[in-house]
């Protein structure tokens, strides 16, 4: 069987989308800055250049990581996986389709999801920002993505919350599903497949998505 699945981690494996909004908005208070939907999914480097114009790579590393120290803090006592999730990650497994996460997240925050939540055997490739030469909504990490699994990327289906994962996947050539965590359902356009959490979506209904049922 010619199908994979790809894996977003914020907002897609977690539900977490809440809680970066709070770490951002508290973090960030004293700098008036504030974080808008079209933000969600692209990686911390350019979005620290865009917010803090001028600062240097360091600084801009610096306020990032403090960020995302902080959400993790929050986050910690609330850790869980999306509603559906184990269900469809061990269906797929004894199915035997290949599955990896490509996420613009830090490294520090992908560890903290798969490691928590005991996620990371059921993936057989991660793939992060630091990997590949842009962020999304390059396509770059869904490409490398497909690249390690050794599928093509017409056959491979992304799970995603952001417009900018979205994108990504679409230039990348892939069929994608978007999940309504992070965002209202209309409001994620462009998409195969919508729903609100991994309990609305079966195996089959993947395969038929990617043309392989």
């Amino acid at each position: 069987m010619n199908t994979a699945v790809i894996f977003d981690m914020d907002g897609v494996l977690v539900n977490n989308a809440r809680f970066h909004e709070q770490a951002f908005a508290e973090y960030f208070s004293a700098y008036g800055v504030t974080l808008k939907p079209e933000m969600h999914g692209r990686g911390n480097s350019e979005l620290m250049e865009e917010l803090f114009p001028g600062q240097s790579a360091e600084q801009h590393a610096k306020l990032a990581d403090g960020k995302e120290a902080y959400y993790r803090k929050i986050y910690e006592p609330h850790l869980k996986p999306a509603e559906g999730l184990i269900r469809l990650l061990d269906e797929l497994k004894r199915r035997r389709i290949p599955l990896a996460v490509g996420s613009s997240a830090p490294e520090e925050n992908i560890n903290f999801v798969l490691d928590g939540l005991q996620l990371r055997k059921y993936f057989d490739a991660v793939v992060i920002a630091a990997m590949v030469e842009r962020a999304k909504p390059a396509p770059d990490i869904y490409l490398k993505a497909a690249e390690l699994l050794n599928v093509a990327p017409q056959y491979c289906l992304v799970f995603e919350d952001a417009i900018a994962g979205i994108q990504s996947a679409r230039t990348a050539g892939m069929k994608v599903a978007g999940i309504a965590s992070s965002l209202p359902k209309d409001k994620l356009t462009d998409t195969d497949r919508t729903i609100s959490d991994f309990t609305e979506i079966t195996v089959d209904e993947i395969l038929k998505i990617t043309d392989q049922l």
